[in-house]
């Protein structure tokens, strides 16, 4: 298999992430896709490992023990401020709890149920990163189109799959106190790189290519906002029928 179909070089995702406007030019859009998968897989193997160890720790699967974790973490706060917290954000409470609306009967080892659910979550990693590149993208595309940008849609994912190489700092986030501050920093590179290849392969003005890019956020904020109210309001018009 030529694997150099499926993904562009080292150096030039080396070249894409220090902003070099050649890099944007060098790949097609198949790279692009195979890169992503790559990226995607390899930020999300510390969590998975960190998620396996966790959800072994607690005896469930991924899902039920974060939520114990959260719980705990929420106990903790309250405690420290002097908040009496109810019975439900005991740990063990809630597993049972979960467990129980679930319909869960947990045959297997808690290791391997946690193990198992962890690596369903890691090989999600991909999908999640295929999704939001395509998604919005598209959005993006439409902006550029309407400030006066030209590009195709093959040129134009195949440059802005280069915005997937900071977000491998996304993988530290296990991390206490590091993690987070190298999401954001990953976060703001990533958007850099976006809007770099953007202006390049669309050959808009920076603050245009900067335009197109942070345009579709209020837009989905918006529709995240309509959606949310819509099946809030369904589920009362239900709940009263």
């Amino acid at each position: 298999m030529n694997w150099h179909l499926w993904l562009p070089s080292p150096q030039h995702i080396s070249n894409a992430a220090q902003l070099r406007s050649a890099a944007y030019l060098q790949n097609t859009m198949r790279q692009a896709m195979g890169m992503i998968v790559i990226l995607a897989l390899l930020a999300g193997f510390l969590p998975f490992i960190f998620q396996w160890f966790l959800a072994a720790q607690a005896d469930t699967v991924v899902p039920i023990a974060q939520a114990m974790r959260a719980s705990a973490e929420a106990q903790d706060v309250a405690g420290r401020i002097g908040i009496p917290t109810p019975w439900f954000f005991n740990s063990a409470a809630l597993r049972d709890l979960y467990q129980t609306v679930a319909g869960m009967d947990q045959t297997l080892p808690g290791w391997l149920a946690g193990g198992l659910s962890a690596l369903g979550e890691w090989l999600n990693w991909p999908l999640y990163w295929l999704t939001l590149w395509i998604v919005y993208g598209a959005i993006v595309l439409v902006a550029n189109k309407a400030l006066g940008g030209n590009v195709t849609m093959q040129r134009f994912y195949a440059a802005t799959g280069y915005a997937a190489a900071p977000l491998l700092l996304i993988g530290l986030s296990p991390i206490p106190c590091l993690g987070g501050l190298a999401g954001l920093v990953g976060i703001g590179w990533s958007l850099a790189v976006y809007v770099r290849a953007n202006a390049v392969v669309t050959g808009l003005p920076l603050p245009r290519a900067v335009a197109a890019v942070f345009l579709p956020l209020p837009v989905i904020g918006l529709v995240v906002l309509l959606v949310g109210g819509l099946l809030v309001a369904l589920s009362a018009l239900l709940i009263a029928l």
